[in-house]
């Protein structure tokens, strides 16, 4: 970089020629509105921008389907009539599944979705985000109906797969299109609602197995299949009355169609400011490279970028949440609850995760990202509480049930932190030219570490493998341990920060822990 750019303390200075005194104006006019948006409380932002939220809040509707299926596997393997269905029967009249097939169900729709994130980020590039929304919905209805009709454990393990590519797909059009739909003052609120949906998502699961598992008809299990259509036929119909992404619009020079969608975003209001500041990031991008695919999300600043985004899911996973919330049934059986008991108790896991997320508004919005740096901590030492509890001399159920508590608590200061931040960092740390690219390679890392784990963590917990039960906390409190250090020094804070801002900070080097008091000059 030139030494005399190194030394402006501007955004615009380095990329921007020579100004007319029009467009100086706007300049300041726009770096007035980022700093009174900055500042602006979270009730009169969402008072003033309802409109937005409603979009995104439709958006991230998809993403219940995401966490119905998770959700939704482990109940079906433990229905009888599944069982009987897509299993055999032994002399005793015992109906099992065979362990590869069950292996299989398990991890397919995981495969899915890392095929499906990463067909997503050049399709949403090219498409938009709404048509790439309805191409998903399409995909999961048909792969609903090969579901729903499937008496094969081949045609089920299809329609598995193919549903997986088009969760895939929505978590991230939803990502995307939060982060760039929203203003400053409630771009973190909106893209946190997409963890907040797949929680809905895992406990509409828990429910409706609860519900109807029991039947001693083959609808046992088409009925929580069916419920999948609800979704898709709601988001198909109305995502066409949604505005699409007023971002998408000016990267391919739309500017009027660019200000008819900020229109709709917004009521009242400058919205020449908020298309201006749109079109200076869009310019600014363009001007520093020309290109847009996925190797380019490992070039220059955007390589950070992107080690951000990929550092974040593989905490996520390094936290323990497979450990936790996968066995977390296992730990209440272990206490002396009947299985079904058992079961209700995961519905409450699910439900006060519910409750975690809506008070992660208020974190989010307040605190900012780098919450996340104690919500790591908090995590780390619950998980390592758990493990040491399991090595007590005397375990009996009284412990099992003091573990049984502490996964609740963690379920809390999961969805409290880690998990809506996952989402609303990698929708906010990419740049405007790479997001579909960026956010896709966020979302096919979170698919392939949930792969890794679901693989190894029945080998580190199941009495017939490595029989470590609670004391796998301890693996996973070292790891905790690493990403807690790594959150610290590499999580940088972007709330309050417009994505041209964000783009002039990651150009300058700022270091991660400089970025919440690094500030611009508003004067040339």
């Amino acid at each position: 970089m030139d030494p005399d750019k190194q030394q402006v303390d501007s955004a615009h200075v380095e990329s921007t020629p020579v100004t007319t005194g029009l467009e100086d104006a706007k300049l300041a006019q726009s770096r007035a509105m980022q700093n009174r948006e900055h500042d602006i409380a979270m009730k009169i932002a969402i008072a003033k921008y309802w409109r937005s939220m409603g979009y995104c809040i439709f958006f991230c509707m998809s993403a219940v389907l995401w966490g119905y299926d998770m959700q939704v596997n482990g109940g079906l393997l433990a229905a009888p009539q599944f069982r009987a269905v897509f299993g055999y029967t032994l002399p005793d009249g015992e109906t099992i599944l065979p362990a590869r097939w069950q292996a299989a169900f398990n991890m397919i729709a995981t495969v899915g979705g890392m095929i499906g994130s990463l067909l997503c980020g050049p399709l949403s590039f090219y498409i938009g985000r709404k048509s790439n929304l309805a191409l998903a919905c399409v995909i999961s209805s048909g792969a609903i109906f090969l579901q729903f009709f499937a008496f094969h454990r081949g045609v089920l393990l299809a329609g598995k797969l193919v549903n997986g590519i088009a969760l895939g797909m929505f978590l991230v059009t939803a990502c995307a299109y939060c982060s760039e739909s929203s203003p400053v003052a409630i771009r973190g609120l909106t893209t946190a609602l997409v963890n907040f949906f797949v929680v809905i998502g895992q406990l509409l699961g828990n429910c409706l197995i609860k519900a109807f598992g029991d039947r001693s008809d083959t609808f046992a299990c088409r009925i929580p299949f069916a419920f999948q259509w609800f979704f898709p036929l709601i988001l198909f119909s109305g995502v066409w009355f949604c505005p699409e992404s007023p971002y998408w619009y000016v990267q391919r020079g739309r500017i009027e169609d660019a200000k008819k969608s900020l229109q709709k975003f917004q009521i009242g209001g400058n919205v020449d400011q908020w298309l201006y500041e749109i079109q200076e990031t869009v310019r600014m991008e363009e001007e520093s490279a020309n290109s847009a695919g996925y190797i380019d999300c490992f070039r220059g600043t955007d390589l950070r970028r992107t080690l951000i985004i990929f550092g974040v899911w593989t905490i996520n996973s390094f936290s323990g949440v497979n450990f936790v919330l996968s066995y977390s049934t296992y730990f209440f059986e272990i206490a002396g609850l009947p299985t079904s008991h058992s079961f209700d108790m995961g519905v409450g896991v699910t439900a006060v995760g519910v409750v975690g997320n809506i008070c992660s508004w208020y974190v989010i919005n307040v605190i900012g990202r780098r919450s996340l740096v104690p919500g790591m901590a908090v995590l780390t030492v619950i998980v390592f509480v758990i493990a040491i509890l399991d090595v007590v001399p005397g375990y009996n159920h009284s412990i099992a049930w003091g573990q049984s508590a502490l996964i609740i608590v963690w379920n809390f200061f999961y969805d409290l932190t880690l998990g809506p931040l996952g989402y609303v960092i990698c929708g906010e740390m990419s740049s405007t030219r790479l997001r579909s690219h960026v956010v896709s390679i966020g979302f096919f890392t979170q698919n392939l570490w949930t792969l890794i784990m679901t693989i190894t963590v029945p080998y580190m917990i199941n009495p017939d493998e490595g029989n470590l039960r609670g004391k796998t906390g301890f693996i996973f409190g070292f790891f905790s341990i690493i990403a807690t250090i790594w959150t610290y020094f590499y999580l940088p804070e972007t709330k309050g920060r417009s994505f041209e801002e964000l783009d002039h900070m990651f150009e300058q080097k700022i270091p991660a822990r400089k970025f919440h008091t690094y500030r611009q000059r508003t004067e040339e």
